[in-house]
């Protein structure tokens, strides 16, 4: 019985390391809500980015031809 009340809290020390671990690396992962505003903010300026080059082509050709 005694060897396998050490084994268990062997084996709880363990765990509690591995959690430490986990929870450490996780702390550092992006959240849905991080990505998701991410995706947002590359977006909107995808969209501005194509609209002032588009508007910048028209104006060069406007004042070319």
């Amino acid at each position: 019985m005694e060897t396998r009340i050490i084994k268990l809290e062997e084996f709880a020390g363990e765990a509690r390391d591995r959690l430490t671990r986990i929870e450490t690396r996780l702390d550092h992962m992006a959240t849905k809500e991080d990505v998701s505003r991410l995706e947002a903010t590359l977006l909107r300026w995808f969209i501005g980015t194509a609209v002032s080059l588009t508007a910048l082509a028209f104006t060069a050709a406007k004042l070319i031809h």
